[in-house]
């Protein structure tokens, strides 16, 4: 059985919030690092990968440890099976 843990600790409500919202803008837009040195240039790109949404988990179960009332547990129910709907506007 997986036991969750609060990988942020030292994190407050709004730091943990401010993380959250940077976590997933990353997941939703992906993200573009660039380096260069020496005449060589690197390129990588992220697109919503399986780490940030396992970031997000543990930032929104730091958040339950946090104030329970106000954040449900992550670990507590997973979606198990979901069904698309599709709307015109």
């Amino acid at each position: 059985m997986l036991v969750p843990f609060d990988y942020y600790p030292q994190k407050t409500v709004a730091q943990l919030l401010a993380l959250l919202e940077s976590v997933q803008n990353r997941a939703s837009k992906g993200e573009l690092s660039m380096t260069t040195g020496a005449g060589l240039q690197q390129v990588r790109s992220w697109q919503g990968s399986g780490s940030t949404s396992l970031e997000i988990r543990r930032l929104l179960y730091s958040l339950h440890r946090r104030d329970p009332a106000t954040y449900q547990d992550p670990y507590a129910e997973r979606v198990r099976k979901s069904r698309a709907s599709y709307t015109r506007s």
